[in-house]
């Protein structure tokens, strides 16, 4: 058998797999703790209500959420990180989503989640649902602490599509034999890669646009329960026996 069955799923986080986002949450996390400094601390009200208001784009948010984590130790993160993904956002996945994901890794294939949140907390999602790889938005750790630096590409439109297909290329998957799960149309550049699209709970103007190309549109409603784990958990133990 061919590694991954040559196909992958990839999946975005925020507001699709995640009923919420993950960035602005942990954004809010460190806020809310004092762990940001104070210069970074002073501007994340006003950039959140300036964000609400729609004076600033997704772009300037994915920038917020990696340059609040300045100057803190890359190990102090990866802790917060995993305390905010355990008591704010691991209650939040999606029952669907979380289905999705387990169908996919049953079925053999590479199993991706990718969003424009800080590289640290998807790696706690990425964890937490078993993905084979977690993409996220990075910022240059300088003597062990994260700096304003952002690595490029950002996890976004074009960006996003690029980190994909780099991983993809690593597995040896071709994009079209790929599904990808999202509710952005700014993911529209990587929709038009796979082979398998899915729209997940779009807006009504998405909505309308994934109609007329004709890609799937999907709910995902509900977040998941304990039983949904233990049946997943039971699925893999099957999986790993017939193997």
């Amino acid at each position: 058998m061919q590694p991954f069955q040559r196909t992958a799923a990839i999946f975005d986080i925020d507001d699709s797999l995640l009923d919420g986002n993950a960035g602005t949450i942990f954004t809010w996390y460190l806020y809310s703790n004092r762990e940001m400094l104070p210069a970074q601390r002073s501007v994340v009200p006003r950039t959140l209500y300036d964000y609400a208001r729609k004076r600033l784009g997704e772009p300037d948010m994915v920038a917020l959420g990696s340059r609040c984590q300045q100057g803190i130790r890359a190990d102090r993160l990866r802790e917060l990180a995993s305390r905010c993904f355990e008591k704010h956002i691991k209650k939040r996945v999606t029952q669907g989503g979380l289905r999705a994901v387990r169908k996919h890794l049953l079925m053999g294939h590479l199993v991706v989640v990718a969003s424009g949140s800080p590289q640290f907390i998807i790696d706690e999602c990425g964890k937490f649902l078993r993905a084979h790889e977690a993409i996220g938005t990075r910022a240059a750790i300088k003597d062990g602490l994260s700096s304003d630096e952002l690595l490029q590409p950002l996890v976004f439109k074009e960006g996003k599509r690029d980190r994909v297909k780099e991983i993809l290329a690593r597995h040896g998957i071709e994009p079209g034999s790929c599904y990808l799960y999202s509710d952005s149309v700014a993911d529209t550049p990587l929709f038009e890669e796979v082979g398998h699209p899915v729209v997940v709970n779009p807006k009504p103007a998405f909505r309308a646009e994934a109609t007329r190309r004709g890609w799937e549109v999907i709910e995902w409603k509900g977040r998941w329960k304990k039983e949904d784990t233990e049946e997943a958990a039971l699925g893999e133990e099957w999986l790993s026996w017939e193997s």
